[in-house]
């Protein structure tokens, strides 16, 4: 067995399949209308209606119309990274609005990120989309890197 020939094949082929992946990643944020149309579950907070390891498929919406019970991804400055939570209450204040997030996981997730103090009240400035499509176990080897180098 030629085992130099083995070796360049197989990394050819991971070259290739990270090319494709870029690719489609590209097309379906331009498709969806969002700068990272699927992310990687990485914690239990939203469970039982998606789990860890799941992939969520984002769609970039205008905030205004997003409504009480949808599923948001929002950038959160407090921890420095996305949260996907659905948003159960939108506090106005004049033309001004902000929504109010919370996990469904009740053991881990008993009040809203804001009353936890986890999270700031969410602005329209900090909604990355909503949750349209969840694609399980996908996501497992994205989970994996994020706990090997966290």
């Amino acid at each position: 067995m030629d085992w130099e020939k083995e070796i360049k094949e197989t990394v050819l082929y991971l070259a290739a399949g990270l090319l494709l992946a870029y690719i489609i990643n590209l097309g379906l944020g331009y498709a969806l209308h969002a700068d990272k149309p699927v992310m990687a579950v990485v914690s239990k907070s939203m469970e039982p209606t998606f789990y860890k390891g799941d992939i969520v498929v984002i769609k970039g919406v205008d905030p205004s119309e997003i409504k009480v019970g949808d599923i948001i991804v929002y950038y959160n400055p407090y921890r420095n990274f996305p949260v996907v939570h659905r948003v159960v209450e939108i506090k106005r204040e004049g033309s001004s609005f902000c929504f109010i997030t919370k996990g469904d996981n009740n053991r881990t997730n008993p009040f809203p990120d804001q009353f936890m103090g986890i999270a700031p009240c969410v602005t329209p400035d900090m909604v990355k989309g909503k949750v349209i499509y969840v694609i399980p176990k996908l996501g497992w080897p994205r989970v994996m890197l994020n706990e090997l180098f966290h």
